[in-house]
């Protein structure tokens, strides 16, 4: 079973490193982590660099909304609790700016119990803690495969 498991996770990764370099017409695709934990970051980070994507880092909310403003990532991964603000509060601060409001937020948090919470306030997405990487590359993968279509969409 954990063979099999591992040989799901691979061609998941395969399939999407593909799909991103297909969407992949201009500067890489980008992913703000917001996350307190230096550990949970650098894990973070590792999983979104095998996926061929480039990792913006805060560790505090203000950095956060900071990084989101100079860099405009494709997503964020924004755990719940911050040190300096709650994550619902960066959330509500983000989506006051109209230049960042239209970015998917994946919150993250070991609290299953925050999910209702976190989607009622405006983020798109929950992943529980410990996150697994095939998890991870599921939600991101379903962000910015969708990105584009919304985009035609709007231009019909």
């Amino acid at each position: 079973m954990c063979l099999w498991g591992g040989v799901w996770a691979r061609l998941l990764l395969k399939e999407f490193q593909e799909g991103v370099k297909a969407m992949d017409r201009g500067p890489r695709q980008s992913i703000l982590i917001i996350e307190k934990q230096p550990n949970y970051t650098q894990l973070l980070v590792k999983q979104v660099m095998f996926a061929g994507l480039y990792p913006l880092v805060a560790v505090t909310g203000e950095g956060g909304l900071r990084k989101a403003r100079e860099y405009h990532p494709n997503i964020i991964l924004l755990e719940l609790d911050l040190t300096d603000m709650d994550g619902l509060e960066f959330v509500s601060l983000l989506k006051e700016q109209p230049q960042l409001d239209k970015i998917p937020i994946v919150a993250m948090s070991i609290f299953s119990y925050l999910k209702t919470s976190a989607i009622f306030s405006g983020c798109d997405d929950f992943l529980k803690k410990p996150i697994k990487m095939i998890d991870l590359m599921t939600h991101i993968r379903r962000f910015l495969h969708e990105a584009p279509a919304v985009q035609k969409r709007a231009v019909r």
